[in-house]
């Protein structure tokens, strides 16, 4: 799956959340390496809508390892490429964890934020930072974040019900273990095997009836990066029943075009699937039919509940 970027209903911004910021709100910190060293750490403190973005210089084809550990599960970062505002790396979509080779020489920028609900709280979040840059890597093909080998751990809360998200991801099959707590009856752990590695989770109130829904996003190993998603709803806030997305492959009109590289998000109170379309002799890495995207509500189903098809958007 390529990396997620910020999301709109009708098409998408290639400008990295949050997408406007006050210049005084920004606090830059450059990170140096001590002589011989690869790596460096940092702790900080954010509050409301502060943004501290982390400067670090590399080159082209180094790669770069991000870890963070927030204390607010609001609190995420992203990682923006020289010179630019188009993110490599969205965290609120893709994790705690990002590792990938580095497309330029420059200067790169971790930015760290709060999630605009939390910044309009005037939350506080503590948090680490574990900065790496290696040689170039080897393997060819190698994708960033969760998908690359990292390990996904997450833990995400509305309403009072809390989830937490994890997988090895140490293969191309991996158990996937949710854990709630804040239901009425059952709070059992869900554990089971997904076939490909955990890429993003979410917590949402699609249909606002105040039980949040979880949404986990699984990309297949292989040059397809099959989308594939997890989901459960908080059943009037006492135990949880499955969400289920219908195949887009297996829709005639939907599917025209459709090899994979989705990606899924929650937008606006709506769920949202995108992928590029493929048109007849287009090559894997070179699509040329531009995006679908597919927009979807929440409907109760016979035995849980229903992603239903709203609209559908090509750009």
């Amino acid at each position: 799956m390529k990396p997620a970027f910020k999301w709109t209903l009708f098409g998408f911004l290639l400008v990295a959340a949050p997408t406007v910021l006050a210049a005084e709100t920004i606090r830059r910190e450059p990170i140096h390496f001590a002589k011989g060293a690869t790596s460096a750490s940092v702790k900080g403190t954010l509050k409301g809508d502060q943004t501290v973005d982390y400067l670090l210089q590399a080159k082209a084809g180094q790669s770069m390892t991000v870890d963070f550990k927030p204390s607010n599960a609001s609190a995420y970062f992203n990682v923006l490429p020289p010179g630019s505002e188009t993110a490599l790396f969205v965290g609120s979509t893709s994790g705690n964890h990002f590792v990938g080779d580095l497309p330029a020489d420059g200067q790169y920028t971790v930015r760290v934020y709060l999630m605009r609900n939390a910044a309009r709280r005037n939350e506080t979040a503590k948090y680490s930072l574990d900065f790496a840059i290696g040689g170039a890597k080897t393997t060819a093909g190698a994708a960033t974040g969760p998908a690359a080998g990292g390990r996904f751990d997450r833990k995400l809360e509305l309403n009072g019900i809390r989830f937490h998200v994890s997988s090895g991801n140490d293969g191309s099959q991996n158990t996937l273990k949710i854990t709630p707590s804040g239901l009425e009856i059952d709070n059992a752990p869900i554990v089971r095997t997904v076939d490909g590695t955990v890429t993003g989770a979410e917590i949402a109130d699609i249909n606002a009836d105040r039980s949040p829904e979880l949404y986990v996003y699984v990309t297949s190993a292989g040059s397809g990066s099959y989308g594939m998603l997890v989901a459960y709803s908080a059943n009037r806030r006492k135990s949880l029943s499955e969400i289920y997305l219908p195949s887009v492959a297996e829709d005639a009109k939907l599917g025209k075009g459709y090899m994979g590289h989705d990606e899924f998000a929650v937008v606006e109170g709506t769920f949202v699937q995108r992928f590029p379309v493929y048109r007849e002799g287009d090559t894997n890495t070179k699509p040329t039919g531009g995006m679908r995207q597919i927009q979807y509500k929440l409907k109760p189903g016979e035995a849980g509940w229903l992603l239903k098809v709203d609209r559908v958007v090509e750009y």
